[in-house]
């Protein structure tokens, strides 16, 4: 079984991790993450834990964390304006057929192309050999200036389940040094 969780902030590269250690609470029950390694190719994975899977992946204030029984992946990307080269370059003859010229669609295209790499551990370049729709359970996932996909072995979720900031147990900031001193009060 695969399921999506998501989370929005201010920075989502210093959300996956959280994000990781609240979605392993919350579905496999794990009071703490295991260690992570990565792979030859640099996918992170759980070593010695055949049956637990995971994919990461962040852009601008949004995080998204896939975990899974068999390999999964997936990728958020906000939606905008790129060169106008760039559909050409990344997508196939056939995909650019029925490709809408839109950056919307284009990031559909794009999100699915990278969560079948991420799946596979396999390199996403040249990107316009990596196949849409992938070879594999799919589902695609739209919102106000983004789009996310994700690639899995079983039924791909229907939904992200969206997390609040407080579900996650951030550190908190470091503590003052010695020689600080405080003058006034706090907001």
């Amino acid at each position: 079984m695969t399921v999506i969780y998501g989370v929005a902030g201010t920075d989502g590269r210093a959300l996956v991790r959280p994000l990781l250690a609240a979605a392993a609470r919350k579905h496999w029950g794990w009071p703490a993450l295991p260690p992570v390694e990565r792979s030859p190719r640099g996918k992170p994975l759980f070593p010695g834990q055949p049956d637990r899977w995971f994919s990461l992946s962040h852009c601008g204030r949004l995080a998204l964390c896939s975990l899974s029984d068999s390999p999964v992946g997936v990728d958020i990307e906000l939606v905008r304006p790129r060169r106008p080269g760039l559909p050409a370059y990344a997508l196939s003859g056939d995909e650019l057929s029925r490709f809408d010229g839109s950056w919307e669609d284009f990031y559909r295209l794009w999100t699915l192309k990278e969560s079948w790499c991420k799946r596979e551990d396999a390199p996403l370049f040249p990107p316009r050999n990596i196949p849409t729709p992938p070879p594999c359970p799919h589902q695609s996932y739209a919102g106000e200036g983004w789009r996310a996909a994700v690639c899995c072995d079983g039924p791909p979720p229907p939904a992200i389940l969206w997390l609040e900031l407080e579900a996650l147990s951030l550190s908190p900031p470091p503590a003052p040094t010695a020689n600080y001193t405080q003058r006034g009060s706090l907001p």
